[in-house]
């Protein structure tokens, strides 16, 4: 029997033996993994397997240069992570080792970057519903939180949507949080995930913070997404959500949403404020078409709205030409036709042709 234990622990110590019983299968599945690694994979993993040694080292300078060898070969990889990056999968045995060494450590900096490592370890390793990610993240350097990849930063949002809500229920504060959410919110808006941004404000209810992030180049697609989400979402929400859309709209001068947003909302304020922030006349002409087609022409234009006398005379032409098209055309679609008057002339309709059998449906 001692044999066969030496064979199947070779190159093991005495100590590690019962960790080896108790993950006997997995362990053997990855001794399997190893042998079809590439030379490539089996260098870095041995690499990683040698930070991981050094971070508990009791040498400072070498602690540092593994973490900081650690955290270049992780940000490498999670720079255009389509999936779980190597360097990730090959520490993510270690997790628990890396956790238990940390809680160890007396406060510096480099303790703060192993919480950087073990944030972006957890968020592929750890149990979902702890938040670890986000934990670590706390504790971590502040740095750039970009650094570590989209997924990881996508993970994280939805970590501090969770955490929001139950500081929330126990009147927790909330302040680094929202420090967080910043961060998250300005690397969305620089990379296109306006949608992203859009959620995760919704989620946290400060929507107000979209306006420090919009540009000329992202407010369309930000403002297309969040009233189309808005209109999803119950009662004030609503408002709030459109509301928000109105202000970037207005802000970059694209007076014709703005207006419709504000007719969505039904405020006239709104509106009379597109006319006071448009001081194009053919642009404000293009307003009373929207109006019309609203049919949301209530109010009566003036001087603030229009300075310009002849200007404001020739808008006045044009509601009152608006108003007569609308109301011709409502009595040529209001005419009265019974519904035997209709199964009558289609009776005849199918008599003169011989038609037999038709269904009519009224």
């Amino acid at each position: 029997m001692a044999p066969g234990k030496k064979r199947s622990g070779a190159g093991t110590s005495r100590e590690e033996a019962p960790v080896k019983v108790r993950a006997k299968g997995p362990r053997k599945k990855e001794e399997m993994k190893d042998e079809d690694m590439s030379e490539e994979d089996l260098a870095l993993k041995q690499q990683l397997e040698l930070y991981v040694e050094r971070v508990q080292h009791p040498d400072p300078g070498l602690r540092k240069v593994a973490l900081k060898s650690m955290r270049r070969e992780i940000r490498a990889s999670t720079s255009s992570m389509t999936s779980v990056p190597k360097p990730l999968k090959f520490l993510r045995t270690h997790y628990g080792t890396l956790k238990a060494y940390y809680e160890t450590m007396k406060d510096s900096y480099l303790k703060r970057y192993l919480a950087d490592i073990l944030s972006v370890l957890a968020s592929t390793t750890s149990v979902e519903g702890e938040r670890e990610s986000l934990k670590y993240r706390l504790l971590g350097s502040e740095g750039d939180i970009g650094s570590w990849g989209h997924e990881y930063v996508r993970n994280l949002a939805g970590e501090i949507a969770q955490e929001y809500k139950k500081r929330q229920s126990e009147e927790a504060p909330i302040n680094d949080l929202m420090e967080l959410v910043q961060q998250i919110v300005a690397f969305h808006m620089k990379h296109n995930a306006e949608p992203e941004a859009v959620d995760l404000l919704m989620e946290v209810k400060h929507l107000d913070m979209l306006m420090e992030h919009v540009d000329s180049t992202n407010f369309k697609g930000t403002c297309v997404y969040l009233t189309s989400a808005a209109r999803n979402l119950p009662g004030p929400d609503v408002t709030l959500g459109l509301d928000t859309a109105y202000k970037i709209y207005l802000n970059f001068e694209d007076y014709a949403n703005a207006l419709e947003i504000a007719l969505s909302l039904d405020d006239k304020q709104y509106v009379k404020q597109v006319f006071l922030s448009c001081g194009n006349f053919a642009r404000k002409k293009r307003f009373f078409y929207i109006l019309a087609r609203h049919g949301s022409i209530t109010f009566e234009l003036d001087k603030e709205m229009v300075p310009d006398d002849d200007e404001r005379k020739a808008l006045e032409e044009l509601v009152d030409n608006i108003k007569a098209a609308r109301s011709l055309s409502v009595k040529n679609i209001n005419f009265k036709t019974s519904e035997e008057d209709l199964r009558s002339h289609f009776v005849k309709f199918m008599e003169a042709r011989n038609i037999l059998n038709v269904s009519v449906v009224f």
